[in-house]
């Protein structure tokens, strides 16, 4: 298995597979046979356990009052291409 470092440059890689929200992107990778099911569920958690601060943005801070499962606005990218940059950086 590949570390979460690796999955997460893996995410950045493969952008193309982006639709929604990182759990999404990350099904996206497995449903691609890009990544298997223990490297799904690893990164999975690893976004789970990692999630934002509530107040690390306006639009996070916006949507998590509002019952919404995402972190950020769903189709936004951005944001969630930093998150990973922080995460890998985080890792290194």
């Amino acid at each position: 298995m590949r570390t979460t470092k690796e999955l997460l440059e893996l995410m950045l890689e493969r952008q193309d597979k982006f639709r929604l929200g990182l759990c999404i992107w990350n099904q996206e990778l497995k449903l691609c046979n890009i990544i298997s099911s223990h490297e799904y569920s690893h990164l999975k958690n690893y976004i789970r356990n990692n999630k934002p601060s509530r107040f690390s943005s306006w639009d996070y801070f916006k949507y998590s009052f509002s019952g919404s499962r995402f972190y950020w606005e769903a189709s936004e990218i951005k944001p969630r291409i930093k998150w990973i940059k922080k995460h890998i950086k985080k890792l290194s």
